[in-house]
């Protein structure tokens, strides 16, 4: 090797030397190692609309969500949507999946669950819960990078029955002899303007009751009526309750037709009378419409009357398990004292809601 190819070596090597420090994070300048930038991971909740109001079986609960990537490194970003009933019981969206920029924000995505249908709907408020995930959420370790939860976001119910037409595959007319006196009678149940009307015929102590068709199919949630009570016909109740014939588990609200304004609230199970309280409404129940309500749970009962708890039970030995059938009815039990009237009286239901 001649002197001047020696020369050109050495003269390279430095510049070679400073190319490679330089790439490998050496501060040319002499000011040390510079740090590499770190990968973050991360995303921000931006927007959430959740699902509101009253929803039906087949309907769907629909949520609005947009979010952020606020890390540094374009990812693949997990999004999870559940809602959970009064039981407890959490219903899982399957998990999607979107890609995002770093610093980007993402479209409007719609999170969607359709009510279940066939009376398998836990009737009454549902929380909604809304999550971002770094990984899938179906895995074991998966990272959770975000949530929100809104508490009794909407109410699903299985139906609501308005009375404009008599629905035969839901209700089934008695005709037989009542507990009290007298007889539950067909003659005694009408259907006009949207309203179901039960007579209590004058200078009778006959009655009407109606109740769904068998087999007794609904469970949990809330069981709620508009209620117009007759006036003055003392020795009569106007009634709104559950009850499953086999095992004898009822839940109760029984309104006196007295004028007294008293409220009866009972639970059953297996024919054994459990929790009994009674109330005196603040108002006429016969002046007019009145929502009352059963909300049966696992873990409780409670009666309310026009969105106010009124009386309930914890104690799981009053509360009943049974699938039930709905009831309605007017009647005279034996331990009530009256007379029969001198004209027809009625107990008036605007609409049942399951």
């Amino acid at each position: 090797m001649t002197g001047k190819n020696k020369s050109l070596i050495f003269l390279l090597l430095p510049l070679i030397l400073v190319i490679s420090c330089d790439k490998n994070g050496i501060d040319p300048n002499g000011g040390g190692t510079i740090p590499l930038p770190q990968q973050t991971i991360d995303a921000s909740i931006e927007r959430f609309v959740f699902q509101s109001g009253n929803l039906y079986s087949g309907e769907r609960s629909i949520s609005l969500l947009e979010f952020k990537n606020t890390g540094n490194t374009r990812w693949k970003f997990w999004i999870g949507y559940s809602l959970q009933d009064k039981t407890g019981t959490w219903y899982d969206v399957p998990a999607d999946t979107l890609t995002l920029n770093s610093g980007e924000m993402s479209k409007q995505i719609e999170l969607v669950w359709t009510i279940p249908g066939n009376n398998q709907v836990v009737s009454g408020p549902y929380n909604v819960r809304v999550a971002i995930w770094k990984t899938n959420p179906s895995v074991t370790g998966a990272v959770q990078l975000g949530s929100f939860e809104q508490k009794d976001a909407f109410n699903a119910f299985n139906f609501i029955d308005d009375f404009n037409g008599y629905d035969a595959n839901r209700w089934i007319i008695s005709n037989k002899l009542t507990p009290g006196f007298g007889r539950f009678d067909t003659q005694n149940i009408s259907l006009k303007d949207g309203f179901l009307s039960i007579k209590f015929p004058m200078q009778t102590k006959d009655g009407g009751e109606v109740k769904t068709t068998a087999p007794a199919k609904y469970k949990y949630g809330t069981y709620r009526a508009s209620i117009k009570t007759p006036s003055l016909l003392p020795g009569t109740y106007t009634t709104f309750f559950l009850y499953e014939s086999t095992n004898l588990d009822e839940i109760d609200i029984e309104i006196w037709n007295d004028g007294s304004g008293k409220l009866d609230l009972n639970t059953w199970v297996k024919g054994v009378q459990k929790f009994s309280a009674q109330i005196i409404l603040a108002f006429d129940p016969s002046s007019q419409f009145h929502e009352y309500r059963i909300d049966y749970y696992p873990n409780e009962v409670s009666f309310w009357v026009d969105n106010v708890k009124m009386k309930y039970t914890t104690d799981l030995s009053q509360i009943p398990t049974s699938l039930t059938n709905i009831y309605i009815s007017g009647w005279w039990p034996k331990w009530m004292s009256g007379n029969v009237a001198g004209t027809d009286k009625f107990a008036v239901y605007d609409w049942i809601q399951h």
